[in-house]
């Protein structure tokens, strides 16, 4: 069967389904992070891959603005949930992307319908942006400190709204050293082999990803030049499919389907992504605070918070929800999903990392 969903520690371990991946495969896969899914269908991935959301046609005279899409977004979250009869749940971090989707829903909610809403958050949520906090959360709108991981505080009966795949139309984190030391805009054929040799270790490695990239690179829309253009597509193509999945599926539940289908990730809609391929002059960054700046630049509208504008930069929230790391303590995952959307689940120790130790089957 397909396989729709492998996470980084899978795709790493070189093998899946008791066959062997790619080399360049499994190299690709430690210089990105993550399990790979090719949404541009150029790579050999070594398994049969199915791809849940293909890339939509570029569109060079996309006009409509961010704050357009995110508007009729939140809108069209809302007529989902009066038809369904649901409440939302929203899965507030405190970083820019959630905090888009937040704005976003109490300013179209119409009479009565923030009732309906509920918002998940942590200390690290508040503290990440207090200010929004205190003047639109507290005493304003229903809300549940949670501790992680946030998947156990999931409803049943609710739409639950996040910020994921905003990363993906910006860039991605791992530009954010490159931001900061001025690398991000050279030409990435002068810094890939460069920085690959730096995280794989050796320049053969690197020689064999950069050309295993070639058809990858070669498939963008428009002309990759950059660095900072090639993370982005990278991130675009070949990670979306496991952020799309990894929040149902690092919820362990037996009902995986049924939960990922309530999912409304915020950014996941053809619109953000014809948006980020035509209008790649709003994405350029210069220095770390205009990451993300047409997201910051919504919020900003919103709060009037200037300081948060020129400053604010990305910080990896995530992290901090998904699994609780004290009770995970040493143990690590291997995950792999087929269309049948049953995970397959192989428990190892890290620091044992070629010693498998127990294989479950979600619905076992």
């Amino acid at each position: 069967m397909p396989i729709i969903f492998l996470n980084s520690h899978r795709a790493k371990s070189g093998s899946i389904d008791g066959g062997k991946l790619p080399p360049a495969y499994v190299l690709a896969a430690r210089f990105f992070d993550c399990g790979i899914i090719d949404r541009t269908h150029q790579l050999d991935v070594g398994f049969d891959q199915s791809v849940i959301d293909e890339i939509p046609d570029f569109d060079p005279d996309f006009t409509r603005s961010f704050s357009e899409i995110a508007i009729q977004r939140a809108k069209s979250i809302w007529a989902r949930a009066d038809v369904l009869d649901f409440d939302i749940q929203l899965l507030w971090s405190g970083g820019i992307d959630s905090t888009v989707a937040l704005i976003a829903l109490i300013e179209t909610a119409a009479e009565g319908q923030l009732s309906r809403l509920r918002v998940l958050l942590s200390m690290d949520s508040i503290n990440e942006y207090p200010l929004f906090f205190r003047k639109h959360i507290l005493r304003k709108l229903n809300y549940k400190m949670i501790r992680p991981p946030v998947t156990e505080h999931l409803a049943d009966r609710c739409i639950i709204v996040t910020g994921e795949h905003g990363d993906q139309l910006f860039g991605s984190d791992k530009l954010l050293p490159l931001i900061k030391n001025g690398l991000a805009e050279e030409p990435w054929r002068d810094l890939l082999p460069l920085l690959a040799a730096h995280k794989l270790g050796n320049s053969r490695d690197a020689d064999l990803l950069v050309e295993y990239l070639q058809p990858l690179i070669a498939a963008a829309p428009t002309p990759l030049t950059s660095i900072f253009d090639l993370y982005w597509w990278l991130n675009l193509t070949i990670k979306w499919q496991q952020v799309s999945l990894r929040l149902p599926i690092f919820s362990f539940r037996d009902e995986v389907k049924d939960l990922y289908e309530r999912f409304e990730h915020f950014f996941r809609i053809p619109d953000f992504q014809k948006w980020a391929m035509a209008r790649h002059e709003e994405r350029l960054v210069s220095k770390l605070s205009d990451y993300k700046m047409p997201a910051k630049e919504f919020i900003n509208d919103f709060i009037d918070d200037p300081h948060y504008l020129q400053q604010k930069s990305k910080e990896p929230s995530l992290k901090n929800v998904i699994l609780d790391r004290q009770k995970q303590g040493k143990k690590r995952y291997r995950i792999h999903v087929h269309d049948d959307w049953l995970p397959k689940v192989e428990i190892f120790h890290r620091q044992f990392k070629n010693v498998k130790t127990t294989i479950e089957n979600q619905n076992n």
